[in-house]
């Protein structure tokens, strides 16, 4: 549909679904999630590609390109949708425009590796070589000339991932390889984050409340993802989104 739209020069490519737009969050999972009324081609890939299922993310990635504006909106309901464009009104107001939980992933936890130059190229390269795409990576300090490496890829991924590995034992120089499938990624993302201090911290107090441990960091300049326990998903999403949606009222 962005294709077509793209190559008519429509004005607007209107996407029909079953529900009525974009939400702050999943509103089947999360209470108080709300619709957003316009979002960015940048936070809306995000979302995308976080784990949000309202829109492909190829589809995002086609309509910044050939600069569509998009609108998502219900196929039953008739209201206004969301609007999906280049720059919003609300850019500079909102901090945090969404939250995304992404269940598709694994942990690979590599273990006393020798610290010294080269080792994360040949742990990724191997990797890369059979399409194996890494997400968050996190490298500890180097302590009695060893170190660890743990890193992300998709839950599918995770099983040949540790295989290709452990093949590669003797010529990496690691002690051990741990893989844990019970993990789930979960993101908050908005453009406002980048000019505005402070945005993670709330995210991380959140979590603490909650009593919901961290396990990995990522961030960007307009998302901040956390890697925690399966079973702490739901929770965690719910958590995050109360502080940033309900608790105040607004962003």
């Amino acid at each position: 549909a962005v294709a077509l739209a793209a190559s008519l020069h429509a004005d607007l490519c209107q996407i029909y679904t079953d529900v009525d737009g974009v939400y702050t969050a999943d509103p089947r999972h999360v209470t108080g999630a709300r619709k957003i009324d316009e979002i960015t081609y940048d936070e809306m890939l995000e979302l995308a590609s976080l784990g949000a299922q309202v829109l492909h993310n190829r589809s995002v990635e086609m309509a910044k390109r050939y600069g569509v504006n998009m609108e998502v909106l219900s196929s039953f309901s008739g209201h206004m949708g969301t609007k999906v464009k280049e720059v919003v009104k609300t850019m500079e107001k909102n901090h945090v425009s969404g939250i995304a939980k992404d269940k598709n992933v694994a942990r690979l936890a590599l273990v006393g590796l020798a610290d010294q130059p080269g080792i994360a190229f040949k742990i990724f390269s191997l990797l890369a070589r059979k399409d194996i795409n890494v997400d968050i990576i996190l490298q500890s300090i180097g302590r009695n000339e060893s170190k660890d490496i743990s890193f992300t890829v998709a839950r599918g991924d995770g099983p040949e991932a540790k295989r290709i590995l452990e093949e590669h034992q003797q010529s990496i120089g690691f002690q051990s390889v741990e893989l844990n499938e019970e993990v789930a990624k979960v993101s908050i993302v908005g453009a406002g984050m980048v000019n505005n201090a402070g945005v993670a911290c709330k995210m991380f107090e959140a979590l603490f409340s909650a009593g919901i441990n961290i396990n990995m960091i990522s961030t960007s300049e307009i998302k901040v993802s956390v890697l925690v326990d399966e079973r702490d998903a739901d929770r965690a999403v719910q958590a995050i989104h109360d502080r940033f949606f309900n608790e105040f009222g607004s962003n």
